[in-house]
């Protein structure tokens, strides 16, 4: 039997014939804004149609058969679905009691037990065989624990873990890789995202969904590595949050994978005696990459967090036109690989203090911004040094353009005197 939660004003048009459901309704009784609204109607595509006549915006169908419709209204989604069977029944079937929440003429009902998952702010499922009529719901779990400031108790965690053993024993019954892409992304991007990891990994859902990051659990590394390779990563990722909280999800995924090369190049070595790792960020790059892609992310996405584990353990020169000259060839990898070094420095032991001169050095460095390209184009270049098109071209842009980054050149009459030099210098060399 449904129970009365909440008096509560429903702040958004709600079209005849449908209930607000889900998330929108939790939210607003967290205290938080929702953007996105869920419906559930008696006729989803009338109720939706309405919406659009009054809302304006898009409306397609997200599955006909089963009557499912998106309305787009700007930056928000209406998505609306039929009631199945009553209402009780209908939310009999979500995922979490506090997503089993249902809005109704300025009352909120729920199922039995909602009342102290609110107060506690606790996510238990409605049943857990419900985790099997659809099999992201562990991971969303751990993803709305994170993002909304939830608790997952002793039975939410064991359900969790039967699900993810089931996982890895019927892997055909994994979700769309877009589904789990979208997941991951949005707990990336949440401030408690080191915590929801490392929930994913006690609970056995990072074997089933990441396993190229399963190896780096318990992974000794010595050195000035006081952690092992999972709970360094942990780390990493949470200091990257802290120095800078506006990371994108480039940068946030290099944190997770700056070190998955690791378990695939470790040494022992008798010199220095503990185990090393020689070559782990080319490897890790590699990897990183065919795993994003394998989530179907974006192309510039996987190639852009490559370049970043690639880079992760370059080591910037502290003489300042040198500085500028490492960040020029790293420009596209710029905020991100600065505070990327950092957080990785603020997870070792001993050179904590190395992260605060990397960064104040990387800002006094581009106090003055970087140029965005040579102050000569590769036909004024080509018409002043006599050039044919070609590589030789292409070295003397890229030439001057470093110029321009340590200060040396200024205007284009110092960037062609630049250029003659440059060729000069060449030719001498040459003979």
């Amino acid at each position: 039997m449904l129970r009365l939660i909440a008096h509560l004003d429903f702040p958004f048009y709600t079209p005849k014939g449908a209930y607000p459901v889900g998330g929108a309704v939790r939210d607003l009784l967290l205290g938080r804004r929702p953007k996105d609204l869920d419906f559930a109607a008696q006729d989803p595509l009338r109720a939706a149609e309405e919406a659009q006549r009054r809302l304006g915006g898009s409306l397609f169908p997200l599955d006909e058969t089963r009557g499912q419709y998106r309305l787009v209204v700007g930056s928000s989604t209406l998505d609306f679905a039929p009631v199945e069977g009553t209402l009780e029944e209908d939310l009999s079937r979500r995922d979490f009691r506090l997503n089993a929440l249902l809005w109704r003429r300025g009352r909120v009902f729920g199922l039995a037990g909602v009342e102290e998952d609110l107060a506690k702010r606790l996510l238990r499922p409605v049943a857990e065989e419900n985790l099997y009529q659809d099999h992201l719901r562990s991971l969303r779990a751990v993803r709305l624990a994170a993002t909304l400031g939830l608790g997952l108790p002793r039975a939410t965690r064991e359900a969790l873990r039967r699900h993810a053993r089931f996982l890895l024993a019927h892997p055909q019954a994994l979700p769309a890789r877009e589904r789990v892409r979208e997941e991951l992304a949005r707990l990336l991007l949440s401030p408690r995202a080191a915590w929801g990891f490392h929930t994913l990994g006690e609970t056995g859902l990072l074997e089933v969904y990441l396993p190229e990051l399963k190896p780096l659990w318990g992974l000794h590394q010595g050195g000035v590595h006081h952690l092992d390779g999972w709970r360094h990563t942990l780390a990493v990722l949470f200091h990257l949050g802290w120095l800078w909280p506006e990371a994108p999800l480039r940068a946030r995924l290099a944190a997770l994978y700056h070190d998955v090369g690791k378990p695939l190049t470790r040494r022992f070595d008798p010199e220095v005696g503990r185990f090393r790792f020689l070559g782990h960020a080319e490897v890790g790059a590699e990897v990183a990459h065919a795993s994003l892609l394998w989530l179907r992310f974006p192309k510039e996405v996987a190639e852009g967090v490559r370049e970043l584990v690639r880079r992760h353990m370059d080591h910037p020169p502290e003489e300042a036109r040198a500085l500028r000259r490492f960040y020029l060839r790293r420009k596209g990898l710029l905020p991100d690989l600065p505070y990327l070094m950092a957080a990785d420095r603020l997870a070792a032991r001993g050179v904590e203090g190395e992260a605060w001169t990397l960064l104040e050095d990387y800002q006094e460095a581009l106090a003055e911004p970087l140029p965005e390209r040579p102050l000569l184009s590769g036909e004024e270049a080509m018409a002043l040094l006599g050039l044919k098109p070609g590589p030789e071209v292409g070295q003397a842009l890229e030439a001057l353009l470093l110029a321009q980054a340590e200060g040396r050149v200024r205007n284009r009459e110092e960037a062609a005197a630049f250029l003659l030099y440059w060729k000069g210098g060449r030719e001498a060399t040459a003979t």
